[in-house]
């Protein structure tokens, strides 16, 4: 019979926490062991966010369910840490985006994405989301997947295979706790040869749909930098602007999509309750607009109707 004391399960939760410090706690007592610094994009005071750990010999299972947060794992915390693991993550519930060096994309239910913790990444939900992870050694995750220098950064889109994918993780979730060491082990080896089954191993040029896709994210992290555009984003993305121009020929633009992307970030915090208090020409700015003049044309040409209508009342 297994030993259930094999596998190590806790549950981390903000529900015992006062809700003005829930965020505080997750950041500070949570998200610091994760070797990744955290923040909100939202100015709201209340935060909720609960996650399932299973610490076996061979791997780590976390289960996560969030309010919106934006993660980002840098140079200094790979230095200090020195983690070395391949984590596989499936995204359940929400929106949000995942990047590493020059790949990533903006991530919906059923996506998978694969991170290398000895480097940099930045990952998030744009709204409350769900996810899981299976951490897995390097050794390991090269045994059973590939190299993964090779897979580092990419993104498996969801399909039938990531859902039986995500199905086999949530199933193993339920039952880890029960299981001993080297059943866990199995389990683990199992996820991974499934993984390989039907993850693309060719690497290839980023296509057009991918650096969009990337680019977006970019866009969506830079709002409230007044400075960002065309020419920054060709930068971080390492793309000539004839590629970068490309990925948006079907549409007004590169300059016109951060444009409205900044006024669509600015309509959804004038609209926020919690924010009644912040004042327009303060959400202006966050959104990376300094010409209030500018601002008030292109949000009623955008919108059809002023900055203040949209208030709530």
């Amino acid at each position: 019979m297994a030993d259930p004391s094999d596998v190590k399960t806790l549950v981390q939760s903000t529900a015992e926490i006062e809700p003005v410090r829930a965020f505080e706690f997750w950041r500070d007592s949570i998200s610091a062991l994760s070797g990744v610094d955290i923040h909100r994009t939202k100015k709201v005071r209340s935060f909720a966010a609960d996650r399932f750990v299973a610490n076996a010999t061979h791997s780590v299972l976390l289960h996560t369910k969030s309010d919106p947060v934006d993660a980002t794992r840098l140079a200094h915390h790979v230095r200090r840490d020195d983690v070395d693991v391949v984590t596989i993550a499936v995204f359940l519930r929400g929106d949000g985006y995942f990047e590493q060096g020059n790949r990533g994309a903006r991530m919906d239910p059923g996506d998978i994405s694969i991170v290398d913790t000895s480097r940099p990444f930045q990952a998030g939900g744009y709204e409350a989301y769900e996810e899981m992870r299976l951490r897995v050694s390097r050794s390991v995750f090269r045994t059973h997947v590939g190299e993964p220098d090779a897979f580092a950064g990419r993104i498996i889109r969801s399909g039938p295979h990531s859902a039986l994918f995500a199905n086999y993780l949530q199933t193993y979730a339920g039952l880890v706790g029960q299981m001993s060491d080297d059943e866990a082990r199995i389990a683990t080896e199992g996820a991974l040869h499934l993984l390989r089954s039907f993850v693309d191993t060719s690497e290839g040029i980023v296509s057009t749909e991918a650096l969009r896709s990337l680019a977006m994210v970019h866009i969506a992290r830079s709002l409230h930098d007044p400075d960002f555009g065309p020419d920054a984003m060709c930068k971080s993305l390492c793309v000539s602007r004839t590629r970068l121009y490309a990925a948006f020929a079907d549409g007004e633009g590169v300059a016109a999509t951060i444009r409205d992307a900044r006024l669509d970030r600015a309509r959804e915090y004038l609209s926020d309750p919690a924010l009644a208090t912040e004042s327009i020409a303060i959400i202006m700015i966050r959104c990376g607009f300094t010409d209030p003049s500018l601002f008030s044309r292109a949000f009623r040409r955008r919108f059809g109707m002023s900055a203040r209508d949209v208030r709530p009342r």
